[in-house]
């Protein structure tokens, strides 16, 4: 059987949590999904990336607009369930790197809803955060690390105060930075460090490259035990 879902009209990292658990639902029940990819105004964003099972759509097409609908609520996600993906793009290079840090910060940084939603920080407890990972990665054996930011100062925070090699990352100008970031975050490296205290789009990357992430108690506020990614504190 073929259904249709209606995605989340906002960030990338929400709707390819929609899809890791749709996918696990279709191949259990053999099933297929038509995802709507729900652009808006706020969040309009190129989809590069493919799932099997899951057939992804701008919309509904004439031949689709008899088929059944199904909800969120009917769909989890069991641990260790491995995804079956691919980016729809190809980086010609190669790069290693041990692990990734990412810094998420512009509409993760609010402080009044900080005290009032668990998903949110102030700039106060990123600088904690990046305090954290400077320590953890100096004290640590890895030699390589790199970093995906939507903020480059803080990047450039950490690149002066890390004491191990910094590896830079290529970019192409025809493939958005967002879905760059986001491949770069599934690499099969040795982990992720989600320095921010949520981010649905660094631990759903993880999640597809099967990847531990690593994370801070104030984590543990927010609504990343949902997501069943495998996950190590950062104390």
């Amino acid at each position: 059987m073929t259904f249709i879902f209606y995605g989340r009209p906002d960030g990338i990292g929400n709707r390819i949590e929609q899809i890791i658990y749709i996918q696990e639902y279709c191949k259990r029940h053999n099933e297929h999904c038509i995802y709507i990819w729900n652009n808006s105004n706020y969040r309009n964003y190129k989809c590069m990336i493919e799932f099997d099972n899951v057939i992804v759509k701008d919309k509904v097409y004439t031949e689709d607009c008899n088929l059944p609908i199904k909800s969120n609520e009917i769909f989890m996600r069991t641990p260790n369930f491995l995804i079956d993906y691919k980016f729809t793009f190809n980086i010609k290079k190669n790069i290693h790197y041990e692990t990734i840090i990412h810094v998420r910060a512009t509409d993760r940084l609010n402080e009044a809803l900080s005290k009032t939603n668990g998903d949110f920080s102030n700039k106060n407890d990123l600088m904690n955060f990046i305090r954290k990972t400077i320590d953890f990665i100096n004290q640590s054996d890895i030699e390589t690390y790199t970093i995906v930011s939507d903020d480059a100062k803080y990047s450039d925070l950490l690149i002066s105060k890390i004491n191990k090699t910094y590896v830079k990352l290529i970019y192409d100008k025809n493939i958005p930075n967002y879905w760059m970031d986001f491949y770069y975050l599934t690499k099969p490296v040795k982990n992720v460090i989600m320095c921010s205290k949520f981010s649905s789009y660094s631990i759903t990357a993880s999640i597809l490259g099967n990847v531990p992430i690593y994370v801070f108690p104030e984590s543990l506020e927010s609504n990343l035990n949902r997501y069943k990614a495998n996950t190590f504190i950062i104390e």
